[in-house]
């Protein structure tokens, strides 16, 4: 396999944050599964759709399933599914700092409008930020 094939970002995965794991008591579930069925809302128009299913209702319910795992409510994503290993389930996918930029954009416009404090929000954009630099799996090209 050549390098160009492969691409690891520097520093990591992001670390646990303790106040990320508390927004799921601070927000709610409902709240959280509406922020990811917006966000996805937002992706069917974006230029990265094509890396998604055709049907997006399933990945609503899997992706929020896992936001509300991470946000520190139950483990429904775990049960259904198995270990997250979100970087691994994304190889097949060429997710360069473009794509990246285009996934961000699309959930700071669910964020916008969704129904939560500022500290909440400003919390789960940090995530997403590291989250989404952890799962570039393809250099960019010079833009």
């Amino acid at each position: 396999m050549s390098d160009s094939n492969f691409y690891m970002p520097p520093g990591g995965p992001p670390p646990p944050s303790p106040r990320l794991r508390e927004l799921y008591e601070k927000v709610g579930e409902d709240p959280i599964r509406e922020l990811v069925s917006n966000f996805y809302d937002q992706i069917a128009s974006s230029d990265i759709l094509w890396m998604f299913p055709e049907n997006l209702e399933e990945s609503k319910v899997r992706s929020a399933d896992f936001m509300v795992q991470v946000l520190g409510g139950p483990p429904y994503y775990v049960q259904k599914y198995g270990p997250p290993r979100m970087r691994a389930r994304h190889l097949p996918f060429p997710i360069d700092e473009k794509a990246r930029r285009v996934w961000l954009s699309c959930y700071r416009k669910a964020i916008k409008d969704w129904q939560a404090d500022e500290e909440s929000k400003e919390i789960l954009w940090q995530f997403l930020q590291d989250f989404s630099s952890w799962m570039v799996n393809k250099a960019s090209s010079v833009d």
